[in-house]
């Protein structure tokens, strides 16, 4: 990824999981994680630009999900509506 982020946003994580939010915190219990233990608080979230992502041309970004210096998730994906999610480790897929 490039070092500097393109976007950090603070986020809520809400307190009551949609089926959307639902379903993402499947990729994140996949890879160890779980964002429910973090419902109803704010988190910081920093999106880089995947450069070298194998197999793929078109544009890739990870997200972190950081919680008081430490990394509760995140995610790899593209923004097409025929695109992919998995977790930060790839095999961790929605």
């Amino acid at each position: 990824v490039e070092p500097t982020p393109l976007t950090e946003q603070t986020v809520l994580i809400p307190k009551t999981f949609s089926a959307v939010y639902n379903e993402y915190n499947k990729i994140q219990l996949a890879q160890g994680c779980d964002l429910t233990d973090y419902a109803g608080l704010e988190v910081t979230r920093y999106t880089f630009e995947v450069k070298n992502y194998p197999d793929y041309s078109g544009n890739v970004v990870a997200e972190v999900l950081v919680y008081k210096n430490c990394v509760i998730g995140g995610d790899i994906h593209t923004a097409r509506i025929d695109g992919f999610m998995h977790g930060i480790k790839k095999n961790t897929q929605l």
